[in-house]
C-alpha cells in the first residue's frame, strides 16, 4: 500500500505539473518555444484527471488531495474559456436596444456539407438561406468558405434578403468568395487585408464601426495527418507523427505572423468600435487568443451559456475529443471592443458544414437611449 501511495503521489505531481504547463501558451510566443502551443490542446483531459485524482486521495483520506486540488485554483481562469454559466442565447427585442447589432459567423465548407466530397452541394446551400430565415437574418453575416454554384445563386438569395452590401476578400462585391461579409447595414469602406480576411467600416445609425472578417491559416490536415492524431490520441508516437507536429507548428508560427503583421495594427490603431470574427482556427488559451483579448472582449465568455464547441468534423460528438479523429473545440469566434455590449451568445447547432455558426447580439453603448 505504501508503493501504491508513493507511485501515485509521482504521478500526481506529474500530473499536476502537466495542467500547469496546458496553460502556458498565452505567455509564451510559438516564435520562442512552440511546445506551450501543442501542449495547450491538453487542458481538459488534464483537467479531468485532476480532478479524478482529488477523488482518488480523498476516497483514500490522504491530504494529496491538495496537490490536484491547488493546482485546479491556481488556473481555474482557465475553464471560462470553454465552461460559462449564466449566459444568454436570446436575442432581445431590438425595440429595447436600439444600437443593437446581430452577427453570424459561419465557415460554411463551401457548402460541401459537413463530410465534403469534392463539390459544393445547391441543397446544402438552400439548408443555408433556411437557418438564415429561421434566425430572422442576422444583420452581418461574417463568413469563410463560402462560395457561388450552379443552381442556387446564394448572393442574389441573400440580396432578396436584404443582404445588400457585401464584400469578399477574394472577389470584391461582384462575385465574393472565400471570406465574405454580407451585411444589411451599409458598408462605407472596406480594406482586403489578405487573401483570407476583409476589413469592412458599417454605419449604424449616426455612428460608425469596423469589423474584421478572418480566416486564420488553417491546419489543412490530410488523411494521413488524421491517422497520426488518432495513433498520438492513443498514446503511439512514432517518427511519423513528427510530420503532423511539423505542419501544427508551421500554422501555429503562421498565426503568430498573422497577428503581428496584419491584425494587431487594425485592431490597436482603430478610432472606431471593432469587430473581429471569424474561424480562428485556435483555441482559447493559445498565443493568439491571448492577444486578442489583450484588446477585445470575447463574446462567448460575456454570454455565452455551457460547454461549447464549434468545430463539426470528424464527429457528431460535442466532447471536447469525439470518437472520430479529430479533437473538438470552440475556433469560430467574436470578439468586441470596449464600445459595445454582449447581449445575447448562441452556438447554433447545424450539420450544414464541419462547423457550427456563431450568432451574437451586440448593442453600440453609444446608442443606448
Amino acid at each position: 500500500m505504501k508503493l501504491f501511495r508513493i507511485i501515485l503521489l509521482v504521478f500526481n505531481i506529474l500530473a499536476a505539473l502537466g495542467l500547469v504547463a496546458t496553460t502556458l501558451a498565452g505567455l509564451i510566443a510559438p516564435s520562442s518555444s512552440i511546445l506551450p502551443s501543442v501542449l495547450a490542446y491538453g487542458f481538459l483531459p488534464m483537467l479531468v484527471l485532476n480532478l479524478v485524482l482529488v477523488i482518488v486521495w480523498l476516497c483514500m483520506g490522504r491530504w494529496e488531495f491538495l496537490i490536484s486540488a491547488g493546482t485546479i485554483l491556481l488556473r481555474i481562469a482557465y475553464v471560462g474559456f470553454f465552461f460559462q454559466i449564466g449566459g444568454t442565447s436570446e436575442v432581445p427585442p431590438a425595440s429595447e436596444h436600439p444600437g443593437m447589432v446581430t452577427l453570424m459567423s459561419y465557415n460554411l465548407h463551401n457548402f460541401g456539407g459537413k463530410d465534403f466530397d469534392g463539390n459544393p452541394n445547391a441543397e446544402t446551400a438552400n439548408e443555408f438561406l433556411r437557418l438564415l430565415d429561421e434566425y430572422q437574418c442576422p444583420d452581418i453575416l461574417c463568413m469563410q468558405e463560402f462560395c457561388g454554384m450552379p443552381g442556387c445563386n446564394v448572393t442574389d438569395s441573400l440580396k432578396a434578403r436584404g443582404y445588400n452590401h457585401c464584400y469578399g476578400a477574394r472577389g470584391g462585391s461582384e462575385n465574393p468568395s472565400g471570406t465574405v461579409v454580407f451585411s444589411r447595414l451599409p458598408i462605407t469602406y472596406v480594406k482586403n487585408i489578405d487573401h483570407q480576411k476583409v476589413l469592412v467600416e458599417l454605419q449604424k445609425g449616426n455612428h460608425k464601426f469596423r469589423l474584421c472578417c478572418v480566416h486564420m491559416d488553417s491546419y489543412q490536415f490530410l488523411q494521413e495527418n488524421r491517422d497520426d492524431i488518432n495513433e498520438m490520441r492513443h498514446g503511439r508516437l512514432d517518427s511519423t507523427s513528427r510530420r503532423t507536429l511539423s505542419k501544427a507548428k508551421e500554422t501555429v508560427l503562421c498565426h503568430e505572423k498573422e497577428w503581428k503583421e496584419l491584425l494587431h495594427p487594425l485592431v490597436t490603431g482603430s478610432s472606431l468600435p471593432m469587430l473581429l470574427a471569424g474561424d480562428m482556427n485556435d483555441i482559447p488559451g493559445s498565443w493568439l487568443y491571448g492577444q486578442i483579448t489583450d484588446h477585445l472582449d470575447d463574446t462567448y465568455r460575456d454570454e455565452g451559456s455551457g460547454f461549447c464547441t464549434t468545430f463539426n468534423g470528424g464527429s457528431g460528438n460535442l466532447l471536447p475529443f469525439g470518437h472520430d479523429w479529430m479533437p473538438q473545440f470552440r475556433i469560430d469566434m467574436v470578439f468586441h471592443s470596449p464600445e459595445f455590449t454582449t447581449l445575447s451568445y448562441h452556438r447554433i447547432k447545424s450539420e450544414i458544414s464541419d462547423h457550427y455558426p456563431v450568432l451574437v447580439a451586440l448593442e453600440l453603448k453609444n446608442e443606448k437611449q
